[in-house]
């Protein structure tokens, strides 16, 4: 639009010194007229140098980054010239939903003289995590009378990676649940779990994790445990990677939240060293798996780049892990999205020796509009009589809490 008003300011001052020129002919009206005529190709001359010769670099100090931390973007125009160049503008890449203090805005003119150099910082706060894209998007430049702008594209952007925050896992109940996991039994015929069956003296060969350390502080002598069937130390986590119908900014605050919650869970079981699994659809079945905290990072930087879409897999990834494996287990899924044969699925996998717990998120902390309840009241009240435990997921400035009501 303000290109256009100023071709049309130009027409008619370009038809007027035409009039002036032929009403009153002499030199000052020639001189007008010569002047006006060739200003937009005298524009366009010096417009078409400053895209030819002038330099742009830009860079961040830090490419992998938590979320909260900030990072200091730096654009330098450089003019290698002895002349002053056409203004610039910038159209920058970063996002206000993604950067606290950051817009998606023009920085209006810039004008480099000649043999200089303009530098430009910019401090952006990571509010979520995510793998983006960071830098200018492209460079305006417009000739001083603004007949002409050229959009410079030619930029490639900075990919930074913003990590989830780490929060220590704070739940007793679920603390309680992994030590029973650490003791826990499965018989061959996979119908009876239970833990140790009875006590006898230690014998040369038996492994720590055999002995019963409380019977041997008040005994004095070794006591080790007798398991009637094979030990199991395994969690198989199920994260649940459907984008709920909110907006664009309330999603990426759910999905941080669930995945937040994710590394949480899987840093305390790795640092108890319990042999953990982590499954999600991504393009089909994900899976993860570490069995020490030297695996965290593989874990860490996963989560860190997952991307949430709106694709209901994840009933069917629990089929094919769990029909697949057979190996009864700690299981704990992480979803808001419970339908009645999704728990009755639970249910009988209950009743198969499994131990399932289910992680959501707590509506009552979180400040997003238009979240959906995990499940109905007959779905609770099957899971409670189930002996399903139901987990609320919250988190506060540096830990991640799971309480029940």
């Amino acid at each position: 639009m303000r290109l256009r008003r100023t071709w049309t300011i130009y027409s008619v001052l370009l038809v007027s010194s035409m009039i002036f020129n032929r009403l009153l002919p002499g030199y000052t009206s020639s001189i007008s007229f010569y002047i006006i005529l060739f200003t937009p190709v005298i524009s366009f001359a010096h417009i078409s140098l400053t895209y030819y010769v002038f330099k742009l670099t830009h860079s961040v100090d830090k490419r992998f980054v938590s979320k909260g931390d900030e990072i200091v973007y730096v654009i330098k125009l450089i003019n290698p010239t002895s002349f002053l160049l056409a203004p610039f503008s910038l159209r920058y890449v970063s996002s206000e939903r993604l950067f606290k203090d950051a817009k998606n805005d023009i920085h209006h003119p810039i004008i480099v003289s000649e043999q200089k150099t303009v530098v430009i910082r910019k401090k952006l706060t990571c509010t979520y995590r995510g793998n983006y894209s960071i830098g200018v998007d492209r460079l305006i430049i417009c000739d001083y009378f603004k007949f002409f702008r050229f959009n410079y594209t030619a930029i490639e952007q900075h990919k930074i990676l913003v990590y989830p925050k780490l929060r220590e896992l704070k739940s007793s109940l679920l603390r309680n649940i992994s030590n029973e996991s650490n003791e826990s039994v499965i018989s061959n015929t996979t119908q009876n779990q239970s833990v140790f069956t009875d006590v006898r003296d230690y014998q040369p060969g038996d492994p720590l994790n055999k002995i019963h350390w409380k019977l041997t502080a008040k005994t004095g002598d070794f006591i080790s445990k007798d398991y009637s069937g094979q030990v199991t130390n395994k969690t198989k986590i199920f994260l649940d990677t459907y984008s709920l119908n909110l907006d664009s900014e309330s999603s990426i605050v759910y999905e941080d939240y669930m995945v937040e919650g994710c590394v949480s869970l899987v840093h305390f079981f790795l640092e108890n060293r319990i042999h953990t699994q982590l499954y999600y659809e991504k393009f089909g079945m994900h899976k993860s798996e570490g069995r020490s905290s030297k695996d965290f990072l593989r874990f860490y930087d996963e989560l860190a780049k997952l991307s949430f879409y709106k694709e209901q897999g994840f009933s069917k990834l629990m089929d094919d892990v769990l029909h697949l494996e057979r190996d009864p287990c700690h299981v704990i899924l992480m979803t808001q999205h419970i339908t009645l044969p999704l728990v009755e699925k639970l249910v009988g996998l209950k009743y198969q020796n499994y131990e399932i717990s289910i992680v959501v998120c707590d509506r009552k902390t979180m400040d997003i509009e238009g979240i959906e309840s995990f499940g109905d009241n007959q779905c609770q009240f099957i899971l409670t009589t189930s002996k399903i435990p139901i987990y609320y997921m919250q988190h506060d400035e540096s830990s991640t809490r799971l309480g029940v009501t």
